[in-house]
């Protein structure tokens, strides 16, 4: 089978109106299975049958759904994913109170091909027909079905049951194919066992593809599993994909852990939310206006979850308006972007309205947000639109394309594409040493970047002494809310503007100067006294700091100080001079080298008075510096003199 030749119809319509006798007229196959639906005359679960015609290119596969009023979850599962709806009304009854709570319900999920049967045609005359008929198309007018055949039909005796079947035929003949992520999901609208085999669920799969051998995780409980096996459209094969009704066979699951509305999907593909940000429209026959926080039985995919309804931007949303919302959920359920859902009052029960995911793992909002209304108006833009938006919400957090069209359930080349767009535009900013290539928002960056110079200037503002701020202080705060790449990114760009300099493992604001710390200057001048005085016999560190009584907490922070301004020079390990006394060697080696040529390490000790290990210091320094070089035992000016 390819994957467009299949398509799934659902009934629809209040009970006693024949989809199930309509179905068997069809079929040949009753779809009614349960020995209480056969001694009770009514559908009390989803049926399903397969119908093959050698004529026909497709498998059309009828899903029969219950009619009464206490199965209306059920229906909303078995319509959550159809292709086409079977509208069917009683031709002695009419429109009924199932009939247009159905028909809700169809508009809601969005459905957007199908037929009207009005069945038991043999039970009324030709003016009862023309009159239903003129009814019920008034009743379907701008909804999918305005313009859809509308047949009468006799189960019972067979006739309008061949034209019947020719347009639902034409109808699979423009059943789109659907848009696929490439990701496996199906949720789940049936759970049993087999003899000899198992557990197994079956749905119809969503996006993507599955096989033998797979493995799958059942969602919001996060069940992780093989699958054994698998059957389409109640034949055995290796795989299936996207749009086909499919059983798979589950290794080491029990049937009591699965139900109903669960999501089986690869593996880490789902993230299971107590929050869905949705677009609600309210029907116009609504009992009343919706309340914020109000109590909602919500429909989403084959699942129903309590929810209660946060009325994003007012406090109520009248019939027949629609507004901007976030469902809070009493327990996990998933979901993706686009999915459509109905929601039905808590008490009386009756559907009240629905639409469309948003965002399926948004944060609590502030309810009167125009940031907020804004960005849930992008989200159910275009691609473009709703990738960015994607992005922006990311906050410091780089994101690959992988990663935003898992969160917006769409395909990987249409968000490239629109992530392409964007860079190029300037919107969106790649960062270096990511593989893959992961972006930013420029926003976002824009925000970041002001982060980091107020967490500099705040640094120095509780430490106005220091001259530097330790990188490390401000790299541990920067990765509370982003990553290192962004970070050198991010520094990079402000030493750039002349904002921030960088040395080695400090930071500081460009054109700052540090204000004078009284005591700290007491300090600097004792310790670079130690060692001014001192002259060529330089003390140990050690020597310097318990002569003066100081802590080393203290007292080295103030040496590295004075070694960073120069008034203190490091010539070797454990040999520090002050500038001053460092100036005194290099001209006392100028002047040997100006009457003899050059110097040795026993010419400058004489000279100086001082023991070997400092004459050897002083002209190792003024080799590495440049000042002299080393010839043999000799040390010679770094630059020979022009003839």
């Amino acid at each position: 089978m390819t994957d467009l030749d299949h398509v799934i119809i659902g009934t629809a319509g209040h009970i006693d109106h024949g989809k199930s006798a309509l179905v068997r007229a069809l079929t040949g196959t009753d779809p009614d299975t349960l020995p209480e639906e056969k001694a009770r005359g009514m559908t009390i679960e989803l049926g399903f049958v397969f119908l093959d015609d050698p004529s026909y290119p497709k498998q059309i596969v009828y899903i029969d759904v219950p009619g009464h009023e206490k199965f209306v979850k059920t229906m909303a599962a078995g319509a959550s994913n159809i292709d086409a709806a079977l509208f069917v009304i009683a031709a002695d009854e009419g429109l009924a109170v199932q009939t247009r709570e159905h028909f809700d319900i169809l508009r809601l999920l969005d459905v957007k091909l199908g037929l009207v049967a009005l069945t038991k045609c043999d039970l009324v005359d030709e003016a009862r027909l023309a009159e239903l008929t003129a009814a019920v198309r008034h009743f379907v007018r701008g909804s999918f079905l305005a313009d859809a055949p509308i047949l009468p039909v006799s189960a019972l005796t067979g006739a309008g049951i061949p034209g019947l079947r020719a347009e639902l035929q034409a109808i699979g003949r423009r059943v789109a194919p659907r848009p696929d992520s490439g990701v496996f999901r199906m949720p789940v609208d049936r759970v049993f066992t087999m003899h000899g085999f198992g557990t197994v669920v079956a749905g119809t799969i969503l996006a993507g593809s599955v096989r033998a051998g797979d493995r799958v995780e059942i969602y919001p409980e996060g069940l992780k599993t093989r699958v054994r096996g698998l059957q389409v459209h109640g034949s055995k094969t290796d795989r299936s994909a996207v749009g086909k009704r499919t059983a798979l066979n589950l290794q080491d699951l029990a049937k009591e852990e699965l139900r109903r509305g669960q999501v089986a999907a690869a593996e880490g593909s789902l993230v299971p939310t107590a929050r869905l940000d949705a677009r609600l429209d309210v029907l116009a026959s609504a009992p009343r206006e919706i309340k914020h926080r109000d109590r909602v039985r919500l429909h989403i995919g084959t699942d129903e979850v309590m929810a209660r309804l946060s009325v994003i931007g007012g406090q109520t949303v009248a019939p027949g308006a629609s507004a901007a919302v976030q469902l809070v959920l009493e327990r996990p359920a998933v979901a993706l972007p686009g999915d459509r859902f109905v929601i039905r009052s808590f008490s009386p029960i009756v559907t009240i309205g629905g639409g469309r995911v948003l965002d399926a793992a948004p944060g609590k909002h502030k309810r009167f947000s125009r940031g907020v209304l804004d960005g849930l108006e992008k989200l159910g833009g275009s691609s473009r639109e709703a990738v960015e938006q994607m992005f922006a919400q990311a906050g410091g957090e780089p994101q690959t394309v992988a990663d935003i069209a898992r969160r917006l359930g769409r395909g990987e080349d249409e968000v490239a594409a629109a992530v392409t767009a964007l860079a190029a535009d300037g919107d969106l900013v790649a960062v270096s040493g990511e593989k893959p290539e992961r972006y930013l928002h420029s926003s976002v960056l824009a925000r970041l970047g002001d982060q980091i110079v107020v967490s500099v200037r705040d640094y120095f503002e509780k430490n106005p002494y220091r001259t530097v701020m330790p990188y490390s202080d401000l790299r541990a705060e920067f990765l509370k809310g982003s990553s290192a790449p962004v970070l050198k990114l991010m520094l990079d760009g402000l030493v750039a503007a002349g904002v921030l300099v960088r040395r080695e493992s400090e930071i500081g604001l460009a054109g700052r100067e540090a204000k004078a710390d009284p005591v700290e200057a007491e300090r600097r001048a004792r310790v670079e006294g130690a060692f001014r005085s001192a002259r060529f016999s330089a003390p140990l560190e050690d020597e310097v700091r318990a002569k003066l009584g100081l802590n080393p907490s203290v007292f080295n922070p103030v040496l590295n100080a004075l070694l960073r301004s120069g008034e203190l020079v490091r010539l070797a390990p454990k040999v520090i001079y002050h500038r001053d006394t460092l100036e005194a060697a290099r001209a006392a080696v100028a002047g040997l080298i100006e009457r003899r040529g050059s110097v040795t390490i026993a010419e400058l000790r004489d000279r100086l008075d001082l023991s070997r290990k400092y004459a050897q210091a002083i002209l190792e320094y003024f080799d590495k510096t440049g000042f002299t070089r080393r010839v043999e035992d000799r040390h010679v000016p770094a630059k020979r003199p022009s003839a």
